[in-house]
């Protein structure tokens, strides 16, 4: 029987001869032989696999020779990373194939770039290091598992394999082929994220949770995982995928880091400073660990270390919008209103897809008592993130205090939208609502506030002066109270 090798069949770069064209082409062919206990399924998947891969090297050439590459400091195995992280790759032909006695699989891809957007598009994930050590690490993953396939394919070809050996080689293909499956939904996993979050959290679960499923042992797909999570206020469940994550692979930094924030999150400071200090001694230039570890002595009041933090944070990564924001507030808290402003401003320059930056720069306007202007940047923020019940709520404040209460009434409606169980919105539009002499929906906005948090002696106020302002209204008009 011929070595059952898989080789490539034909290559074609394709370029467009017209200037104004714009879709560069690799189609790819490859085959990719089977038999004995390797499954046609396994086969496939590893087929299109390799096959994408080679046609994805074929790009990286000319990935590498563009000028923001050439600037920037990337090493070869990222280049491919940037190339999967810019180009579309479908499979387009896949047939049977028989060669003398070897058969197997013809499988063609094809990859395109838009050579139109390419500048801009490197950019954005040559800006976000930390995705690009993501992408990266799948790769090489794959490129892992590849190999591992193409031993066990050696091993396939040996004719005296015992029934118990086939088996066992059969167990292993299909590993290998379930772990490059892995790798691929959580690559779609990753490719939602944007600044270290995902954009579609849920869609970031389901596509990590069907690679954990795939490949149990992914570590870095529970991280993945555990970070949607945490964007989803799901903070239980994040901080058990990262308990696995660094279970898996405790040198993990980015795994660490991300639980120290889910423990600030949770208020449970001690725990969040320990996994940053570990996160910073196994990675000591990672940059989003020391703006971690700042936000956290920020909440503990330790307001000249968080200022060191974000210092070293900025001096790691000058593009990181994330430390001047945490500064800006640290100033803000200490009334330096111009060094305040200047870091907000840097950050929303550096982040300006970032809806955190646009809403600590209206928290900073509010306390100036700027509201048109928080206003203005809560709008932004909401226009980023319309998810965020405190951005609803804060801007419900700044409507308050402008007297436009039935803009603040809706603010805090959608707030308790997005959280049902969020006390001061309840607490906020009750106000609002005892502002509109609405006084029977003001009283069930403070109870209903009263019944999640039992010492909201703001809200035990409140209630007893709408009873008043009721208890008076039923007097001088009777008949006419309340809702």
């Amino acid at each position: 029987m011929k070595r059952l090798i898989a080789f490539a069949l034909a290559t074609f770069l394709i370029f467009p001869f017209s200037a104004f064209a714009e879709i560069k082409t690799v189609i790819h062919t490859l085959k990719q032989p089977f038999g004995g206990s390797q499954s046609p399924d396994d086969a496939r998947t590893a087929g299109i696999a390799r096959a994408k891969r080679e046609a994805l090297e074929q790009f990286g050439t000319y990935i590498e020779s563009t000028t923001v590459v050439k600037n920037a400091a990337v090493d070869r195995d990222e280049i491919l990373a940037l190339t999967a992280g810019v180009t579309k790759s479908e499979v387009i032909k896949q047939k049977n194939y028989i060669d003398g006695d070897a058969f197997g699989l013809e499988i063609t891809v094809k990859v395109e770039l838009d050579s139109a957007v390419l500048e801009s598009s490197l950019k954005r994930l040559l800006e976000d290091r930390n995705h690009l050590k993501d992408l990266k690490a799948a790769r090489e993953r794959e490129k892992g598992l590849l190999a591992q396939i193409a031993e066990l394919q050696k091993e396939n070809e040996n004719k005296g394999k015992t029934t118990q050996q086939s088996a066992k080689l059969k167990k292993e293909f299909q590993k290998a082929s379930q772990g490059l499956t892995a790798v691929g939904w959580y690559v779609k996993a990753t490719d939602l994220w944007k600044r270290g979050k995902p954009t579609d959290p849920q869609k970031a679960v389901e596509y990590s949770s069907e690679s954990i499923r795939l490949d149990p042992n992914y570590a870095r797909a529970y991280n993945a995982r555990g970070v949607a999570y945490k964007v989803l206020k799901q903070l239980d469940r994040a901080v058990a995928d990262f308990d696995q994550a660094i279970s898996l692979d405790p040198n993990d930094a980015k795994a660490y880091n991300n639980r120290g924030d889910a423990y600030t999150n949770l208020e449970q400071f001690d725990r969040a400073m320990a996994d940053h200090n570990q996160a910073i001694r196994l990675d000591p230039n990672y940059s989003d660990a020391y703006s971690s570890r700042g936000r956290a002595y920020y909440f503990l009041k330790k307001f000249d270390l968080a200022i060191a933090d974000c210092n070293k944070a900025i001096q790691l990564d000058p593009d990181a919008g994330m430390p001047y924001g945490i500064r800006g507030v640290i100033y803000a808290e200490r009334k330096k209103s111009v060094e305040a402003l200047t870091d907000f401003n840097i950050a929303i320059r550096l982040a300006p897809d970032d809806a955190s930056m646009y809403s600590l720069r209206a928290v900073f306007w509010m306390e100036l008592n700027q509201f048109d202007r928080a206003i203005s940047d809560f709008n932004q923020a909401i226009r980023i993130d319309s998810n965020d019940k405190n951005v609803f709520y804060r801007r419900g404040e700044a409507y308050f205090n402008l007297d436009q209460y039935d803009n603040a009434i809706s603010d805090f409606t959608q707030a308790i939208r997005i959280e049902t169980n969020h006390a001061d919105s309840y607490n906020a539009r009750g106000a609002a609502y005892a502002t509109r002499k609405q006084f029977d929906r003001a009283i069930s906005d403070f109870n209903q506030a009263l019944r999640i948090d039992p010492n909201d002696r703001n809200a035990y106020k409140n209630r007893e002066s709408a009873y008043d302002d009721l208890k008076k209204l039923s007097i001088s008009q009777p008949g006419r109270v309340g809702n």
